[in-house]
């Protein structure tokens, strides 16, 4: 992406170690590659312009509560966030985003009513989950976690999904990359564009006899993963 002039922003999750995604960021920024640094406090905050001016883009990598809490009592700070909400909440409300500027958010946490998959960690209770209010003075937020393209809330609350399925719960699903494109403060168009994996996943059904017969399969890609459900029992 940085040889073809791309600029990259990105923030690690929570599958990742946010200690190994931030190795090398100073020396990335120079091709114009930028990695969410430990969560220390502040956030990142990239300023990239265009005809209409700037636009703020702040990296906030996936946040636990302890995390969060862990900055506020070296900072000497009376309270301390419990919840992700309270974390969160936090973390945004640090952040230095001008109103009458253009504010774009890239963050990895699990927002209140969106639709999950059977591959995705599921928190107890969803003790993991966190309002869309919380994003209010960003005019795009860019989520990861969730594998199914969705907004939540507001159009411009968005995860883009997944590039591929990873797992069955997936299969109906059209995965998509979201384009955001930004005029002037307050006009935004979003557009999807389909990924075409090399490899699908399908759910196929019938008895051992018809899913194993040429006809059955015949048009189908057989390189595809399938799930069969056998409806004989011999």
């Amino acid at each position: 992406l940085a040889d073809r002039g791309v600029t990259v922003l990105a923030v690690s999750g929570n599958h990742d170690s946010p200690e190994r995604i931030a190795f090398g960021a100073r020396l990335m920024q120079g091709r114009g590659v930028y990695m969410s640094p430990v969560y220390n406090g502040e956030a990142e905050e990239i300023t990239l312009r265009d005809e209409y001016g700037e636009i703020h883009v702040f990296l906030l990598p996936f946040v636990k509560p302890a995390v969060v809490r862990h900055v506020l009592e070296r900072e000497g700070a009376a309270e301390a966030p419990e919840s992700y909400q309270e974390a969160v909440e936090t973390a945004v409300n640090r952040m230095a985003a001008d109103p009458e500027k253009r504010n774009v958010l890239v963050a990895h946490q699990f927002v209140t009513g969106a639709g999950r998959c059977d591959s995705e960690e599921v928190a107890v209770g969803g003790l993991d989950n966190v309002d869309a209010e919380v994003f209010e003075r960003f005019d795009y937020v860019a989520l990861g976690h969730i594998h199914s393209p969705q907004s939540v809330g507001r159009e411009t609350v968005r995860y883009c999904g997944t590039p591929l399925k990873y797992s069955f719960s997936e299969a109906e699903q059209e995965k998509s990359v979201t384009v955001l494109e930004m005029g002037e403060k307050g006009k935004i168009m979003l557009s999807t564009e389909p990924l075409l994996p090399l490899r699908d996943m399908r759910k196929i059904r019938g008895t051992y006899a018809e899913v194993m017969s040429k006809t059955f399969y015949r048009e189908t890609d057989t390189e595809d993963y399938l799930q069969i459900t056998l409806t004989d029992e011999e």
